[in-house]
């Protein structure tokens, strides 16, 4: 597997992750809002909210920058919706000894 397609599978969904915890227990924002912030169904938010998620996603998401989803999460909830994508390019870059695949192909 490419290393993009773990991304996607492994630290995308543990940034969503991320995200959603800190805009709906931070922000108080909406699954809806949320939903359209992050450019994923409202099924989607309320699968994560409630952590019907795998335990890799979740072990991944415990190791994120807590400041770096702080700081995009707060631009998101100001509005600034192009924040997820650098959120995710910002987390992606960081990624090390995560314990995920995409880390060893870096």
């Amino acid at each position: 597997m490419l290393g993009y397609e773990i991304a996607a599978k492994e630290v995308i969904p543990a940034v969503r992750l991320a995200l959603i915890k800190e805009l709906k227990t931070k922000y108080n924002i909406k699954e809806e809002e949320i939903s359209s912030y992050l450019g994923i169904t409202q099924a989607a938010v309320s699968k994560y909210i409630r952590e019907k998620y795998s335990v890799k996603i979740k072990d991944i998401e415990a190791k994120l920058d807590r400041g770096i989803i702080e700081s995009y999460a707060k631009e998101i909830a100001s509005g600034k919706i192009g924040a997820v994508n650098l959120c995710i390019c910002k987390i992606c870059t960081t990624v090390n000894n995560f314990g995920c695949s995409f880390a060893s192909t870096k």
